[in-house]
C-alpha cells in the first residue's frame, strides 16, 4: 500500500502549477497518481464523503494522538452550496481540499527546487499544508497549525488506501465462520467422502459418525465437505446440524424406514383380505 510519506514528497513538485490546470481536486488526484493510486472523483464534496474517517483537527489529535502527515484537509461549510445530490445527507459543503505535509513552507519549496522548479519560494504562503488555491491562482503552500481556523482548514480526512504511521478505523468486518455439520452415518457407520458429487465417484476416505466437518454448497442431494484438510463431497442426508447427537438423529431415518415397511405390509394384507372376500 502506498505510504503517506510518498504522497507528501510528491506534492511539492507541483508548486506553481496554475489553478486553471490543476484545481484543488485535480491537484490531489495528480499527487496520488504519482504514487500509483488512480482515482477520479467529482469534486471535493465527493472526496470528503469518500474518506474512511473525518473529524476536526482537534478530534483527530484526540483520537490518534496527532494529525498524521499525508492526511487530507478540507474546508467544510454550512452554506448550502454543496451539489444537490449531497444535500440530503446533511454533511454540508466541503468546498476545498488540500494535503497536510507536516513540513514548513521552506521545506516544501526545497523539494520543488530539487525537482527543478526554479523560484519555488514564490509559492510559499504558509507552513504545514499544500493545495491548489483559486485565490492565489496556483499550487502553493498553506498555513495549517493543527487546529480549526475560521474560514480555513477545519476538517481532517484519513483514507484507508494510504498507509499512515497510525492505525485508522475502517468499516467493521463481521467474522465469517465456516458452516459446520455433524456426520450422521446409517446405523452409526462411517460415510464416504467422495471426489465428486456422485455415488459412482471414487472415495477419498471414510468419515466416522459424530465427526464435525465444514460444509459448502449443497446441490442435488450432495454437499461439499472439508474434513481433516481433505475436500470432497458427501451425501447431504448423512449430515446433521453441528452439535447434534448422531445416535439420536440416526433413529429418525431408521424409524421412518420401519414405519414405511409396516405401512406396506398393511397394504399387502389388505389386498389379500379383499381377494378372499371377493372385494373388487
Amino acid at each position: 500500500m502506498p505510504t503517506a510519506t510518498t504522497l507528501i514528497r510528491a506534492a511539492p513538485k507541483f508548486l506553481g502549477v496554475p489553478y486553471s490546470t490543476l484545481d484543488c481536486q485535480a491537484f490531489v488526484e495528480k499527487c496520488l497518481s504519482e504514487i500509483g493510486i488512480r482515482v477520479n472523483l467529482p469534486g471535493s464534496n465527493a472526496w470528503f464523503r469518500h474518506m474512511t474517517w473525518t473529524g476536526t483537527p482537534e478530534e483527530c489529535k484526540a483520537s490518534f494522538g496527532k494529525i498524521p502527515p499525508g492526511a487530507f484537509l478540507f474546508i467544510l461549510e454550512r452554506d448550502g452550496k454543496e451539489p444537490e445530490k449531497y444535500k440530503p445527507d446533511g454533511i454540508g459543503n466541503a468546498s476545498h481540499i488540500g494535503i497536510y505535509t507536516g513540513m514548513t513552507g521552506a521545506e516544501m519549496c526545497d523539494i520543488a527546487i530539487a525537482d527543478g522548479i526554479g523560484g519555488a519560494d514564490r509559492y510559499n504562503f504558509g507552513n504545514g499544508a499544500i493545495h491548489s488555491s483559486k485565490s492565489r491562482g496556483c499550487v502553493c503552500t498553506s498555513k495549517f497549525a493543527g487546529k480549526a481556523i475560521d474560514g480555513g482548514w477545519n476538517r481532517v480526512g484519513l483514507w484507508d488506501k494510504l498507509s499512515y504511521d497510525i492505525d485508522i478505523p475502517g468499516e467493521p468486518t463481521e467474522e465469517v465462520k465456516p458452516m459446520t455439520a455433524t456426520v450422521n452415518g446409517p446405523n452409526g457407520e462411517t460415510v464416504f467422502l467422495r471426489t465428486k458429487p456422485s455415488s459412482q465417484a471414487s472415495w477419498i476416505c471414510r468419515v466416522p459418525t459424530g465427526a464435525e466437518v465444514e460444509t459448502g454448497e449443497n446441490k442435488n442431494g450432495w454437499t461439499a465437505v472439508s474434513y481433516n484438510g481433505q475436500k470432497g463431497y458427501m451425501m447431504s442426508k448423512f449430515l446433521a446440524p453441528a452439535g447434534s447427537d448422531p445416535e439420536q438423529e440416526a433413529t429418525v431415518p431408521v424409524l421412518r424406514s420401519w414405519l414405511m415397511g409396516l405401512r406396506q405390509q398393511a397394504t399387502d394384507i389388505g389386498k389379500q383380505i379383499d381377494e378372499l372376500l371377493g372385494v373388487k
